[in-house]
């Protein structure tokens, strides 16, 4: 068997499927640069406004063209992002012939933020995308039926009530923001060549990959001096010890898959 014929076995075809039509899957979160063999899964709460917007003005500062042209009725960002299909089935096809990227945060810091900026900071903003207007009202109809607080509209949804609607869902059902980073990554099914934490090495990793587009490393580092779209950071201290270990049951898989340390709780 040739290797070209090795490449295009119906396990590679079906692991492709299985990537493209899993509702995490989405051509906005995945950067593939086929020319290069390159591919960069986002993964939200972990650096992707971030990634999308310095990507982007930094190709747009080299002269590279987006992959869809103007009549698309899509934003700049977006039309810079998303390749064509062809692409997307190509890497997760013929994974040998990509370096595929991801970045991960530590899972307590990652639910906090999705709380802070969703539930705490952003749900009444006229900013405030369209696919997460319905999960509020959803919270807290769970919350009145769960007896929670945070059920009145108008009031801040409690952390502790968004960890019991995550509690209530099953890993893989999620919303992007509160799954497990597995699922979000389809890690089971993309073998990652290199995982970056978003706390140690989000300037290192985005600097390894974005000078692979040709974009100037010097131009990389000062833009990542100033990052224009960091989430605010939580006011008080909100985990104690039943809360933290409720989160790690949740987000385990995490934990262990990506060496993050169980007390880290602490330091938030």
């Amino acid at each position: 068997m040739s290797v070209e014929t090795a490449r295009t076995t119906p396990s590679s075809m079906s692991r492709a499927w299985a990537v493209l039509s899993s509702p995490h899957f989405s051509p906005y979160k995945v950067y593939v640069r086929r020319d290069l063999g390159i591919a960069v899964c986002l993964n939200p709460k972990v650096g992707s406004t971030m990634f999308r917007k310095v990507l982007v003005e930094g190709l747009q500062t080299v002269g590279a063209r987006p992959f869809l042209r103007t009549f698309w009725p899509l934003n700049v960002t977006r039309r810079y992002m998303t390749a064509p299909f062809a692409d997307y089935w190509d890497a997760f096809a013929h994974p040998a012939r990509y370096r595929f990227h991801c970045f991960v945060r530590n899972p307590y810091a990652r639910l906090l933020s999705a709380w802070n900026d969703k539930m705490v900071g952003g749900h009444a903003s006229a900013r405030y995308p369209r696919s997460m207007r319905p999960l509020v009202p959803r919270i807290r109809r769970f919350a009145l039926r769960s007896g929670l607080p945070g059920c009145e509209h108008g009031s801040v949804l409690p952390f502790a009530t968004l960890v019991s609607y995550v509690e209530s869902q099953p890993e893989g059902k999620r919303n992007q923001h509160w799954d497990t980073q597995r699922s979000v990554l389809l890690a089971d099914l993309v073998d990652y060549d290199r995982v970056y934490r978003m706390e140690t090495d989000l300037v290192t990793g985005m600097t390894e990959i974005l000078t692979q587009f040709g974009i100037p490393e010097p131009w990389v580092v000062e833009k990542l001096k100033k990052p224009e779209n960091a989430s605010g950071r939580v006011a008080e201290h909100v985990y104690d010890e039943e809360l933290a270990a409720r989160v790690y049951r949740i987000y385990a898989v995490d934990f262990e898959r990506y060496g993050y340390d169980r007390e880290s709780w602490h330091d938030l």
